[in-house]
């Protein structure tokens, strides 16, 4: 009997008994070698695709059954061993064997349904498939001198080979695009099975290998969603990596993503600049970048006109204002802003002797300090971290640099699992999921010359803290059940509000209270008076500040009994009035456009005794964090960070 007829009759017998469960028996295959299988039912998961999911082959190499007293082994060419997909806007996967011949064609979405149509790939070889499939998405309009970008992706257990499929499919689907004058830009990656990621797939009806493109996008990104990338072009999702500057692992980029399709950048802000009633000559532009917004591509444009700076998104296709926000300063200092973030990124690096070849993970951020614009910048060379600061005419206000220890910089450029792995790891140590869990966040850091990622969160009363090393290992940890379940808002000012006092816990009434009574005041005598609740040595701790005339009260109160830890008081500079530090905040979130229900780990502080009197806002919004320096006396933004 030939191979082709030993196939025949498994099918024929597997599709009366287990007729959803072909594939899945072939791949167990091999483990059970010379042995009969026990073919039990399975139910087919959603587009007959996960049991072929690489996580879940044994590399069959042949099947015995008894089928008419003897032995029959099923060739190993019917085993599966990648998988790779071929994303546009249609996302096609190949099931392909060893010998790199097509198994399965599946179009995973109705625009590759149509790619697809009136093929027939089983059985021909991968350099053939691709040929074929890259002329019908040339044929059918999907790739073409607007839409120039293509990502190539490769599931294989057998890493050299995955590798090896890579870099052949990048060459091959290169010279398809340049024999038909397309100069192609081909995004390329090797992935490995994630069940969230491929549910995602799933759902939005795209390949492992987009869905783990856009998580990226989305983790370095917070302004940006799953959902409304998941139905963009592999063109439009490369713009947004180019133009935000978007770090990516494991992926490999040739080629540049066309804006043929889009009004171009000069357009959009010439549209934004005819909005706000200004001139080239007015303004000093420092951002015009690809966005998203609503679900459509944008360009963001920003720029300065004396102390005022705009925020405009303008529709990248039809030109349209979709969002505009200005915001004027006290202090004339966006007047100072005479160059953009190329300009001081080039400064920083002068500074420091370097290329930007020689610099990576460049960062731009625009801020202001002491009343005055400036750029941050940070990049890093090996294992050494640098900080600038470059003010709006190009001078060098600060400098700082970090040698790190090498083990932590190869941790950085090899085996980084990055802010969401580390948190993965950190949930999976505790036993705990991310709906369990509050307060969950994670930052890079160095611990003895060693690259890490400190990951925080509560669970009920139970604080976590969490070292975990660059490839995903647990470094340390600690947990501390805390007395009161609203341990969970430690560190969350609150302005002059009340709460009810929980068991053993006196409250932020009668730590007023306590505080009142010892300086000798009435709450109508004072003003700004500021409550913070905190934890300090497995105690609750309430601090208690505020204004009465020219005075200024600190202090201290035992959360449970009330007594009086720590109090002193300050006599300012006569005839100085201050705002509310309500009125400091509402100025902070106002600057932000945020509401305060937006908001959480509110912190807030004040300096009324400084040579320049303020206050200290802290908060965090998704995944940025914002911190404020707000004048206490006329509520001017003295200092302003944002930062993932």
């Amino acid at each position: 009997m030939t191979n082709r007829n030993v196939e025949q009759a498994l099918r024929t017998a597997l599709e009366h008994a287990a007729p959803n469960n072909v594939e899945s028996v072939l791949l167990r295959c091999d483990d059970r070698k010379g042995n009969v299988i026990p073919m039990t039912n399975q139910n087919h998961e959603k587009n007959n695709r996960k049991p072929l999911r690489l996580a879940a082959l044994a590399a069959a190499a042949c099947l015995v059954l008894a089928i008419g007293g003897g032995s029959i082994y099923y060739n190993q060419s019917q085993t599966a061993a990648s998988i790779v997909s071929l994303d546009v806007n249609p996302s096609i996967e190949l099931v392909l064997n060893r010998r790199e011949r097509v198994l399965r064609a599946t179009p995973l979405n109705e625009d590759a349904a149509a790619v697809l149509h009136g093929m027939d790939l089983k059985g021909s070889t991968l350099d053939v498939a691709v040929n074929a499939l890259m002329g019908s998405l040339l044929k059918n309009g999907y790739v073409d001198e607007l839409a120039n970008s293509i990502l190539i992706t490769v599931e294989d257990d057998n890493a050299t080979r995955a590798a090896q499929l890579e870099s052949q499919l990048t060459e091959t689907v290169n010279a398809v695009m340049t024999s038909s004058s397309i100069n192609g830009a081909i995004l390329s990656q090797t992935v490995n099975q994630n069940q969230d990621l491929q549910a995602k797939a799933d759902e939005y009806g795209i390949s492992l290998g987009k869905a783990q493109l856009i998580q990226q996008l989305v983790d370095q990104n917070p302004t940006l969603t799953f959902e409304s990338l998941a139905g963009q072009t592999v063109n439009d999702l490369n713009l947004l990596l180019s133009s935000q500057a978007t770090a990516l692992s494991a992926v490999t980029s040739t080629g540049r993503a066309s804006d043929g399709g889009y009004i171009g950048t000069e357009v959009a802000k010439n549209a934004a600049l005819a909005h706000a009633g200004l001139t080239a000559d007015q303004v000093t532009v420092s951002k015009v970048d690809f966005d998203m917004e609503d679900g459509r591509m944008v360009y963001e444009v920003e720029f300065w006109a004396g102390n005022v700076e705009y925020e405009y998104d303008v529709d990248a296709t039809t030109g349209e204002i979709v969002k505009n926000r200005t915001e004027r300063y006290t202090t004339a200092a966006g007047q100072a802003a005479s160059i953009d973030e190329a300009a001081a990124r080039a400064a920083a690096l002068n500074a420091f002797g370097l290329s930007e070849s020689q610099a990576e993970g460049i960062r731009v951020i625009p801020s202001y300090d002491d009343g005055r614009f400036v750029y941050k910048v940070k990049f890093w060379t090996g294992s050494t971290e640098y900080f600038c600061e470059v003010d709006g005419a190009g001078q060098i206000v600060k400098s700082e640099k970090e040698e790190h220890s090498s083990s932590g910089a190869a941790a950085a450029s090899g085996t980084d699992v990055g802010l969401e792995a580390a948190k993965t790891a950190a949930l999976k140590h505790a036993g705990l999921s991310a709906d369990q869990v509050t307060g969950l966040t994670a930052k890079l850091d160095w611990d003895d010359g060693q690259r890490v990622y400190e990951v925080e969160f509560w669970q009920g009363s139970t604080e976590y803290e969490y070292e975990i090393n660059a490839d995903g290992t647990v470094r340390q940890y600690e947990s501390e059940a805390h007395a009161a379940p609203t341990a969970i808002s430690a560190n969350t000012g609150s302005s002059g509000t009340g709460s009810s006092a929980a068991s053993g816990d006196i409250g932020e009434d009668g730590a007023k209270a306590a505080a009142l009574k010892h300086a000798g005041l009435t709450e109508d005598q004072v003003q700004n008076l500021y409550i913070e609740r905190d934890w300090d040595d497995g105690r609750v701790e309430y601090e208690v500040k505020f204004l009465s005339g020219s005075t200024q009260y600190e202090y201290e109160i035992d959360g449970a009994t009330g007594s009086v830890q720590k109090g002193e008081n300050k006599t300012l500079a006569s005839g100085t009035s201050f705002i509310s530090a309500d009125q400091a905040l509402a100025n902070a979130l106002s600057h932000a456009g945020l509401d305060q229900s937006a908001i959480r780990e509110l912190e807030m502080d004040s300096d009324l005794d400084d040579s320049t009197p303020h206050y200290s806002i802290d908060f965090k919004s998704g995944n940025l964090e914002y911190e404020y320096e707000i004048s206490a006396t006329d509520g001017a933004i003295l200092k302003f960070e944002k930062d993932n």
